[in-house]
């Protein structure tokens, strides 16, 4: 297993947490770090989640280096359930959402229709973000992502926030709140 890198689904999902400050924030999947550098520079506590140990030893060195990792810890393990109460105010992740098929990636398998890996970690999610918080996260049309959000969005604030054509999907950044 290697390091997950950067390309344009991190970095239209950079562009959407960029200004967010301030935040005790969650990275579920921090793959080569380069969203928990942005995490890490704006806010005052962030957690990085992810499975592969690759991911946690780059993720160390690499804020070590940018002097970035005092406000940080970094959890190997898979998704965030080994948070249970109303911890964060921000939750970010980009996970992996491609459908499943006879070539298979952690880093970009999201399962059979590539959503339940994304339904999973926002099922917890939605448990561990106070109330007021934001889960922000990236999702491509090619999944069946519009379904399921038009269903949560009967109970859940749904935005879109961001969107990227490329030349064989679309990629959106999705960001998800309690309604008030």
């Amino acid at each position: 297993m290697s390091v997950y890198q950067p390309s344009d689904d991190s970095e239209l999902l950079l562009k959407a947490i960029v200004n967010l400050n301030n935040l005790k924030t969650l990275e579920i999947g921090i793959g080569s770090g380069i969203i928990l550098q942005s995490l890490s520079s704006n806010n005052n506590y962030v957690v990085g989640i992810d499975i592969n140990q690759e991911s946690i030893d780059y993720a160390i060195s690499f804020l070590q280096k940018l002097n970035l990792h005092n406000n940080v810890d970094l959890i190997l393990g898979d998704g965030p359930n080994m948070f249970n109460s109303e911890t964060f105010d921000l939750i970010v992740f980009n996970p992996p959402y491609l459908p499943h098929d006879n070539y298979t990636d952690r880093a970009t398998d999201g399962g059979k229709t590539g959503l339940e890996l994304t339904i999973e970690w926002l099922e917890i999610s939605l448990n561990i973000i106070k109330k007021t918080g934001r889960i922000i996260f990236l999702q491509s049309n090619l999944t069946p992502i519009n379904k399921y959000l038009e269903t949560i969005s009967e109970s859940l604030s749904v935005n879109i926030l961001l969107k990227k054509k490329l030349f064989f999907e679309e990629l959106y950044i999705i960001e998800i709140m309690h309604k008030k």
